[in-house]
């Protein structure tokens, strides 16, 4: 998601392009320079949360999408593109297709995007971590000792020669960095404070790692640093992302002629149960709800990794379908569905569908615009020549922080959603089939 919109009419709650507020970039076109697209890869075997059974009445059940979102954000969390995070989302979401009937494809893609990522190894299952913007990269091992604020007095008398230093979050972390970093420590592990978000900035370069804990995870690695416990932090950089997708169709090498998509990365530190947990169990739920009573020819259903860095899953979803002369004729995005009221973007005639649809089944559906720098992954496809919208709801809640958790959501919102969703895909791929696409 990009910074909040402006209010009113403006959409409030996308999963969009940009990483985060404080480094907003616009979506690319299409895919970035050195994209590859298209190529089946195998994903390696996860502890992955199992999907509910998918037997069920032909209509979209909330419930069922809540009990996905709660796998998607709590079972696996944090799914950024490249990560072992994200491939447990797709590995998920195929699983859960498979189990509806539908014929499953994951697709590898890469794309040029810094990412930073960070851990932390109490001897058991490693602690996830976020890289403060400064940091130096390396994996180093040592004692933990805890230095409380890690002010000058604070410091005084530790032993902290090869230590891993955990520190509170509250001064400032270059002036920490530089007491930790004199007195001999090899890393600064900074544990988060209530109502911070999950990133810092040092202000300068520096050589040791240093990284941020979220509140959730910080007891373990505190009382690591209380008694000594030897601990391994690693951070690292990359450049060049390895993503990936799922489709689902009818058939194996079937052609979609409408598509039903929502992105299941997410931004770091954030579980994502809003943006997009909410949009990627929708989609999943509605892949059940159209194979309940058979599955409809045509009518295929995705799950995009890399949006948050510029629209990446998407755009070589297109270029794999254009290269194939098969984009469908319609496509139908669902990008944070969970908190507030139905709001739709993108072509105008599949726009006026939702809100007229919306009327009918008596559930308000706004169209509305956002800015240029704002964008989801209906915009792919539109590029591409091929109709399609964004739904959406319109709160942003907790998006793109720790706080993007299961409790915030509202299920009234999201079952609202997924019941429209569902009347405006029947009715587009009805339409479809009779030739009039929307535009």
């Amino acid at each position: 998601m990009t910074p909040p919109p402006l209010r009113g009419a403006v959409i409030a709650a996308l999963g969009l392009a940009a990483i985060a507020c404080a480094a907003c970039t616009r979506p690319t076109v299409g895919p970035s320079a050195g994209e590859t697209p298209g190529t089946t890869s195998t994903v390696a075997a996860h502890p992955i949360p199992t999907a509910p059974p998918s037997a069920g009445k032909a209509e979209f059940e909330g419930a069922r999408a809540y009990e996905h979102i709660r796998a998607l954000s709590t079972g696996i969390g944090p799914r950024v593109a490249g990560t072992d995070g994200e491939r447990k989302g797709a590995e998920y979401v195929a699983n859960a297709f498979r189990a509806s009937g539908y014929s499953v494809e994951i697709s590898e893609f890469g794309f040029s995007h810094e990412l930073t990522t960070a851990s932390i190894d109490l001897g058991s299952t490693p602690t996830g971590a976020t890289v403060l913007s400064g940091s130096g990269f390396a994996t180093v091992s040592g004692p933990a000792v805890y230095a409380g604020t890690g002010s000058d007095s604070a410091v005084a008398g530790k032993k902290l020669t090869g230590a891993v230093a955990v520190v509170e979050r509250g001064l400032v972390f270059g002036d920490t960095h530089d007491r930790l970093k004199a007195a001999g420590a090899i890393a600064m592990v900074v544990l988060n404070a209530a109502g911070s978000p999950m990133e810092g900035n040092l202000g300068k370069k520096v050589e040791m790692p240093v990284v941020l804990v979220d509140m959730a995870a910080a007891e373990p690695v505190r009382a690591a640093g209380r008694a000594g416990t030897r601990v391994t932090v690693t951070a690292e950089q990359t450049n060049s992302i390895r993503s990936v997708n799922v489709l689902a169709r009818p058939e194996a090498g079937q052609a979609c002629s409408v598509l039903v998509g929502g992105h299941l990365d997410t931004v770091p530190g954030a579980p994502g149960a809003l943006d997009n947990g909410s949009g990627t169990a929708t989609v999943v739920e509605l892949a059940r709800a159209f194979a309940a009573d058979g599955l409809d020819a045509g009518l295929c259903f995705a799950a995009f990794g890399g949006e948050e860095e510029g629209l990446h899953g998407s755009g070589a979803m297109v270029s794999a379908l254009r290269a194939a002369n098969a984009l469908p004729k319609a496509m139908i995005n669902l990008d944070m569905t969970g908190l507030g009221t139905i709001e739709v973007i993108g072509s105008a005639d599949l726009a006026q569908q939702a809100e007229s649809t919306g009327k009918e089944i008596g559930i308000p559906a706004t169209r509305t615009t956002w800015p240029s720098n704002f964008g989801s992954d209906h915009q792919s496809f539109q590029r591409a020549g091929v109709p399609a919208i964004t739904v959406t709801t319109s709160e942003l809640g907790e998006f793109h922080t720790p706080g993007d958790v299961l409790a915030t959501l509202d299920a009234k919102a999201l079952e609202d959603c997924g019941d429209l969703a569902y009347a405006l895909i029947a009715r587009t791929w009805k339409r479809v089939a009779q030739g009039q696409a929307g535009s």
